[in-house]
C-alpha cells in the first residue's frame, strides 16, 4: 500500500470521529450560553430583606386572630358594663370596628385630661381586645371636634382645632401604652372638625367635605355635642 493511500485512510478515519463528535461543541457551547445568561440575571437580582422576612413569618405558626364580630361583641359588652349605650357606639367602617365615645365622657372642654368614665372604657377596652399581645392589627385613635374656634384663654397652647384633635388622640394613645397596648400598633390622628359624626368614611374620602357641609352639620348644640368626640378604629390589618 502506498504512502498517499495510508495518508487517505487516517484522514477519513479521523473525519469520521469528528462528525460523530460535532454535536458535543454544539452543546457545549449552549450550555456555556445558559449559564452566561444565568449568571447575568443573578447579577441583576437584588434579595429584599423585608419580603424575605416576611416570607419567613409567613411559614411560621400565625395565632389566630379574634373576628371582627367577636371584637364587635366585646366592646358593645363594655357600653354595657359601664350603662354608656347613650354615650358611645359601636360601628363599622371599610376599615374596621370603630368605638364612638361622646366628647361630654371624653374630655372637658379645651383640655387634653381623660375623663373618668373615658379611662374607665379604655382601661375595659385594653383588657378585653386592645392589648392582646398576639393581634398585630394597627388600632387607630382619632380625635374629633366641633366647628367652635378655640378659645383665646388656649390658643397659645392650641391655636386651631386641629391642634386641640390631635393632642386628644395622643393623650388616649399614650394612656393605652402605660396600660399594656403594645405601641407599634397604635396611632394618633387629628380630624379637627372635618370629619361631623353623621357623615360616613366614604363622605370624607371621597371630597364631599366642605366648609358649607361643616357649617350645615354644626348649627346646633345638638349636631356639636355629636360631633365632639373620640374614635377608636380597630383595623383589618
Amino acid at each position: 500500500m502506498s504512502k498517499d493511500n495510508i495518508e487517505q485512510q487516517i484522514d477519513e478515519a479521523l473525519g469520521g470521529v469528528k462528525e460523530e463528535q460535532s454535536w458535543l461543541l454544539t452543546y457545549a457551547d449552549m450550555m456555556t450560553l445558559l449559564f452566561a445568561f444565568f449568571v447575568l440575571l443573578f447579577s441583576m437580582s437584588t434579595i429584599d430583606p423585608v419580603k424575605i422576612s416576611q416570607l419567613q413569618d409567613g411559614m411560621g405558626d400565625q395565632p389566630e386572630l379574634k373576628s371582627f364580630n367577636a371584637i364587635t361583641e366585646e366592646f358593645e359588652d363594655i357600653l354595657e358594663e359601664l350603662n354608656i349605650e347613650d354615650q358611645a357606639k359601636v360601628s363599622r367602617d371599610p376599615r374596621g370596628v370603630t368605638l364612638e365615645i361622646d366628647g361630654d365622657i371624653c374630655f372637658q372642654s379645651g383640655s387634653t385630661t381623660l375623663h373618668e368614665k373615658l379611662v374607665q372604657v379604655l382601661d375595659l377596652a385594653a383588657q378585653k381586645v386592645l392589648a392582646d399581645s398576639g393581634d398585630p392589627r394597627l388600632i387607630t385613635v382619632e380625635g374629633h371636634t366641633d366647628s367652635d374656634p378655640i378659645p383665646k384663654a388656649l390658643i397659645n397652647i392650641f391655636p386651631t382645632n386641629w391642634e386641640l384633635s390631635s393632642a386628644r388622640a395622643s393623650k388616649v394613645v399614650n394612656y393605652l401604652i402605660d396600660i399594656g397596648v403594645n405601641s407599634g400598633k397604635l396611632q394618633a390622628s387629628g380630624y379637627a372638625d372635618r370629619w361631623p359624626a353623621n357623615l360616613s368614611w366614604y363622605d370624607v374620602r371621597s371630597g364631599k367635605v366642605n366648609d358649607s357641609v361643616i357649617m350645615e352639620n354644626n348649627k346646633t348644640e345638638t349636631q356639636k355635642k355629636l360631633n365632639r368626640r373620640i374614635k377608636i378604629v380597630f383595623s383589618k390589618n
